[in-house]
């Protein structure tokens, strides 16, 4: 139970979390069933003891997630006893991040103008997102640090970057603060709980899914409710002026900034030291498959082949290094959810009053999300099969 608590409080979703306690049950000897949701966890023991555990979201633990994918096979393939094991889980609950505060505010600002190069932003916007992402991830920080809830840290975080933004844009010069506010909140946006909450649907664990879903729009729209107040106060004072259009992303400034993201994901996710190589090539990966496939297919075509892709190459990976398949899987989702147009969508509806706009790109958003999960349902496909093939062979010629 302390295991599903721990894999929980990591950001195991419930299609990985519920089967894997299942087995490591039967590896110890006992039959037990496991049902998690967004903040609750039920254990039965045998068909007649059920245990409720109160859990609560909490943010993706990469590192520590690692340790409890170790210590699951150690349980399984090793037989390490209960109490070696209960010893070893203590000290992984106990482990430090690895990461200080000032590694991830430097993160945020980081993200923050890289993003903001990666989808074409100029040089006044790339500026001032970085500098406004430093300041987001300087009060996130010390919110979390004062144990706030995480609804006041986005309504918060949302209001200041909305404000600065706004305000360079209406008194120093001229600029895109969407651009500018998304770029800097970039890394509170939900899409990636969005897309695991459409792939939970999709394999139908149903109560984890809609209760993932409702919580992700409900961050997003407290983030949006925070800029769109930002945006009211600084256009009270003084009209705020048309934002500047995009350019064009630049395919050799988009490479040169690709490292520098997955170095920041890196530190968001808490990831260790020796996964980092693995987690930068899967950014790589991920981008990499998006690009090659927009030149002939559509966009979503494009998401979907590059979720798939990224979702082959984190198995193969984790097959052949001995790491969970999220060490590089997520970071490279990470640049294909669809968070940002969630965001551009409701600031469209609630700050600009454009409500065409507003629900396209939402439709958008949602049409983006089942594009990555069937991608990710195509990868389970294959993925699966693969292994069956490997594993009759042993079946047909056991040692002797």
């Amino acid at each position: 139970m302390e295991l599903a608590r721990s894999l929980h409080a990591c950001g195991s979703p419930a299609y990985e979390l519920d089967l894997e306690m299942e087995q490591v049950s039967a590896s110890l000897g006992h039959e037990a069933s496991f049902f998690s949701t967004p903040t609750a966890l039920f254990v039965t023991f045998g068909g007649d003891e059920t245990r409720l555990l109160r859990v609560y979201p909490s943010d993706t633990n990469l590192g520590r997630y690692a340790a409890l994918f170790e210590l699951q096979r150690a349980i399984q393939e090793e037989q390490m006893d209960v109490s070696e094991a209960w010893q070893r889980l203590t000290e992984i609950n106990e482990m430090k991040d690895g990461y200080g505060p000032a590694i991830h505010i430097a993160s945020h600002g980081g993200v923050a103008a890289c993003i903001s190069v990666l989808v074409g932003g100029g040089g006044m916007v790339v500026l001032s997102a970085g500098v406004i992402g430093l300041i987001v991830g300087t009060f996130v920080v010390w919110l979390t640090h004062l144990r706030h809830q995480v609804h006041l840290i986005n309504v918060v975080a949302g209001f200041i970057a909305s404000s600065i933004a706004c305000g360079i844009q209406a008194f120093v010069g001229p600029g895109n603060f969407e651009l500018t506010s998304l770029a800097a909140l970039i890394l509170l946006v939900p899409g990636l709980h969005l897309t695991i909450s459409i792939n939970e649907l999709a394999t139908q664990n149903l109560a984890s899914g809609s209760a993932r879903f409702a919580g992700a729009m409900t961050t997003l729209l407290t983030i949006v409710f925070g800029v769109s107040m930002g945006y009211g106060l600084v256009n009270a004072i003084r009209p705020i002026p048309a934002s500047m259009p995009l350019d064009s992303p630049d395919l050799l400034a988009s490479a040169l900034v690709l490292l520098p993201i997955g170095l920041c994901v890196a530190v968001t996710f808490r990831t260790r030291y020796r996964d980092i190589p693995w987690l930068l090539m899967s950014t790589l990966v991920g981008y990499g498959a998006l690009r090659l496939a927009g030149t002939t297919f559509g966009s979503f075509a494009s998401v979907g082949i590059a979720s798939f892709v990224a979702g082959v190459t984190s198995h193969f990976a984790s097959n052949r290094l001995g790491i969970p398949t999220a060490v590089m899987l997520l970071p490279a989702l990470l640049l294909l959810v669809p968070g940002s147009l969630g965001f551009s969508g409701f600031s469209q509806i609630m700050v600009q009053e454009d409500l065409p706009t507003g629900i396209r790109l939402t439709a958008t958003m949602m049409l983006t999300a089942v594009s990555i999960v069937a991608g990710l349902l195509l990868t389970d496909v294959v993925v699966s099969r693969s292994d069956k093939q490997s594993f009759e062979p042993e079946l047909k010629s056991p040692k002797l």
